[in-house]
């Protein structure tokens, strides 16, 4: 289930963002401190840029095991499809069903916009997931302090065909 995110959600966040296993493909570990303020910026860029990423709960367990949705922080190179989930939510289909159904969602939203990702380019899982759905890799690019990304196209608006003049 695709849902906002809650204080509930905050060990989950924190634990999810101070383990390297998970945390290495966004950016690395971080402390607890630092996590309250990294969740408190995904919670707020839902004001800023009235869209921003979800908190995605396993409705059999109630528990959140990832997240999905669009991210463009001030400066990003473009509005971002983002989604990380604990290794068991890419094992089930959960992973699988979050992203296609938000994919969707961002696709009906904004319809004429290409729809990007930046995945790191050990983060087999993510990228076996894209690839799953039918998305395009175009190589290695340079994102900020985080180093090289595999950038990965979503989805590509239909060309309108030229007026000819």
């Amino acid at each position: 289930m695709l849902r906002q995110w809650t204080p509930n959600d905050f060990e989950f966040y924190a634990a999810y963002m101070g383990d390297d296993s998970t945390a290495r493909y966004h950016g690395g570990a971080i402390d607890t401190q630092k996590a309250w303020r990294h969740l408190a910026s995904v919670i707020g860029h839902w004001t800023l840029r009235r869209f921003g990423v979800y908190a995605v709960e396993s409705l059999e367990e109630g528990t959140v095991q990832g997240m999905v949705g669009l991210w463009e922080p001030y400066g990003w190179p473009c509005r971002e499809f983002v989604y990380g989930f604990i290794p068991e939510a890419y094992d089930r289909d959960l992973a699988l069903r979050a992203v296609e159904s938000t994919l969707d969602e961002v696709k009906s939203s904004f319809p004429a916009e290409a729809i990007r990702g930046f995945i790191h380019p050990e983060n087999a899982r993510a990228l076996g997931l894209a690839r799953m759905i039918g998305a395009t890799a175009h190589g290695e690019v340079p994102l900020f302090e985080f180093g090289l990304h595999v950038e990965v196209s979503f989805f590509e608006p239909p060309s309108l065909p030229q007026a000819e003049v």
